[in-house]
């Protein structure tokens, strides 16, 4: 919706200023002029030239892996983490959420969710995402007993909030299953 109203935004400048002639020819293209237009990402980038020569090569943004590192889930379990490495592609990020010194969560913790936040510069909180624990896939070691479990995921999200992210913190409702036993009296 936001491109849309950005497209027609923009194609009123165009008019009120020049009198050539803007033409859509796709959802988020259009022309003006001899010039071809697109709208991404919430801006407009000319990606053509019809009066030129010569074919433009437009270089394809080469996304990179970021780790964002581990965070301590000893609120949960003593000595647990969890570490986050994540790609951002085309409006989602692709992320693997990986939880260490956890071998025992589907066995001894009822099920829960993990809540991925990610934060800005100043600590805010600018998007989250879930991961419930059925969901986690346990990895086996040599010896056939599960080292860790892990979430691969992709969550959409702006190129400006992708920008912004800094840091991040897993927040957890999950709960141990003797915590509700001695809760209970049992």
């Amino acid at each position: 919706m936001k491109n849309l109203i950005l497209l027609v935004a923009f194609c009123f400048i165009l008019v009120s200023c020049d009198t050539k002639r803007t033409t859509q020819i796709g959802e988020n293209t259009f022309v003006r002029g001899d010039k071809v237009y697109r709208v991404i990402d919430n801006e407009i980038n000319e990606i053509g030239d019809l009066s030129g020569k010569a074919v433009r090569k437009f270089e394809v943004l080469k996304p990179t892996e970021k780790s964002y590192g581990i965070h301590s889930l000893s609120y949960v379990k003593e000595g647990a983490s969890a570490q986050l490495d994540a790609l951002y592609r085309g409006n989602f990020l692709y992320y693997r959420l990986t939880l260490k010194n956890f071998t025992d969560l589907k066995s001894a913790y009822n099920p829960g969710v993990f809540t991925i936040e990610f934060m800005d510069e100043f600590g805010f909180i600018i998007h989250t995402t879930e991961v419930p624990t059925n969901e986690l896939v346990g990895m086996m070691g040599d010896n056939n007993v599960i080292q860790s479990y892990v979430f691969n995921g992709k969550t959409e999200m702006s190129s400006d909030i992708n920008k912004s992210i800094k840091t991040y913190d897993v927040a957890s409702s999950v709960k141990s299953k003797s915590q509700f036993s001695n809760s209970w009296g049992y």
